[in-house]
């Protein structure tokens, strides 16, 4: 069945940026998406560290805001310049753990579930790996919290979301950005973007590549290639 594959961050700002754009492609496509957690901030770190290590966060905020109209909250950043930002932890790992184990439960709201996650940080500026994460999910897709906690303490969980994750390491091969969008149609991976991208570009890259498949046509069209962060832990 045709549909969308799309691997992502919950940490990474382009893709917390191009979640817009994800809302209308889906809206316009109407078709199931597949979603993979990446692997952007390892080893993990701690938020006042992260903070020194990019002194110019608010113009970055400002460039991320220009180029997509996706704001970053006051609320993000008051966290970020708390009292607490040494306790709380960007871990891409543990976060994809996360995913997987929300997935689990709500495997039919992949992409909500990713939205979700990035939504709580950027926007409501709260630490994801906090219990309240868990009760407020529970609450938001009507699964039991008890069973949540009880398999995300699982160690099959654990090596579940491990290997989702070197799945989508080899779906991206040598290139790893996140963002990246792909169509998926008789089993062959269409490449649509790579970074952030304008919706209209995602759009006609995508009729492009359903056009191909119905015209048995070989060969990749050329990739859409936006802001993106990479796995060094770069955004650019």
């Amino acid at each position: 069945m045709a549909h969308f594959l799309y691997i992502s961050d919950v940490f990474c700002p382009w893709c917390y940026g191009f979640s817009k754009n994800i809302a209308k492609i889906k809206k316009k496509f109407a078709l199931p998406f597949e979603v993979y957690a990446g692997a952007l901030v390892e080893p993990a770190v701690d938020l006042e560290t992260r903070v020194e290590q990019s002194p110019n966060v608010q113009a970055f905020i400002d460039k991320l805001y220009a180029a997509t109209g996706v704001k970053i909250s006051d609320d993000y950043v008051n966290m970020l310049f708390s009292g607490n930002a040494k306790n709380i932890f960007m871990d891409s790992k543990k976060a994809s753990r996360l995913f997987y184990v929300l997935k689990h439960f709500k495997p039919e709201f992949a992409l909500e579930i990713m939205e979700f996650l990035q939504f709580r940080f950027y926007n409501l500026g709260k630490d994801i790996f906090a219990e309240d994460t868990v009760h407020s999910f529970a609450e938001t897709f009507a699964v039991s919290s008890a069973d949540i906690f009880k398999y995300l303490h699982d160690e099959q969980s654990e090596i579940a979301s491990h290997e989702e994750t070197e799945k989508g390491f080899d779906i991206l091969g040598e290139i790893v950005l996140y963002p990246t969008l792909y169509y998926v149609e008789n089993n062959v991976n269409h490449f649509i973007s790579r970074g952030y991208v304008n919706y209209e570009d995602c759009e006609k890259a995508i009729f492009a590549a359903m056009r191909a498949t119905e015209n048995n046509q070989d060969g990749q069209p050329a990739v859409l290639m936006g802001k993106s962060c990479s796995l060094d832990g770069t955004c650019g």
